[in-house]
């Protein structure tokens, strides 16, 4: 396969893996989870650059829940599983929601026009803001990924500075009540 063509995509497989998750009447455990996680992995990965490249040509809020979808498909290929088999099992749903999502926006992008600000889509992918400060935390800033509270999930995975954003964030707060 050439260095720009992609990996065919297989959307009957796919959508079979997913709803293997998805809508099981058991959370699978075991091997086969273990099993979902690797297949799921690989169709993440080959829908990515897939998605990536429609989005540039997508519109409206298509193209805003593309970014989204992509960026929080990057964030949960980058935190892996965890070590508990409670959380191994959300993560393998996560990626079956992730792998649905992704499969949907390239079989169903809506209007296309030409590419445009695809610079965005992938500063988007790569930006990462302080879940206490909401200042961008800047390449060679350090960063700690953080659970945040949340009453509709119990958590939302986040980041938050190393160093003390306190002040950063104290200054939000003055500015947000500055509001007439």
């Amino acid at each position: 396969m050439g260095r720009n063509e992609h990996a065919p995509i297989d959307a009957t497989t796919i959508r079979q893996t997913c709803e293997g998750v998805l809508w099981a009447p058991f959370r699978p455990e075991g091997a086969e989870l273990d099993a979902f996680r690797g297949r799921l992995t690989g169709h993440v990965q080959l829908l990515i650059p897939e998605v990536t490249d429609i989005a540039a040509r997508m519109r409206g809020i298509t193209r805003s829940t593309a970014v989204h979808v992509i960026v929080r498909t990057h964030q949960l290929l980058d935190e892996g599983v965890d070590a508990y088999p409670a959380a191994q099992a959300c993560y393998v749903y996560d990626l079956a929601t992730t792998a649905r999502a992704l499969l949907t926006l390239h079989e169903n992008p809506g209007p296309l026009g030409p590419p445009t600000r695809r610079d965005e889509i992938e500063d988007a992918v790569r930006r990462r803001l302080c879940g206490a400060c909401s200042q961008p935390i800047a390449d060679g800033e350090g960063f700690e990924r953080a659970l945040f509270a949340s009453e509709a999930s119990g958590g939302v995975r986040g980041y938050l500075h190393t160093d003390s954003c306190a002040d950063l964030a104290e200054e939000r707060r003055k500015q947000l009540r500055a509001v007439p």
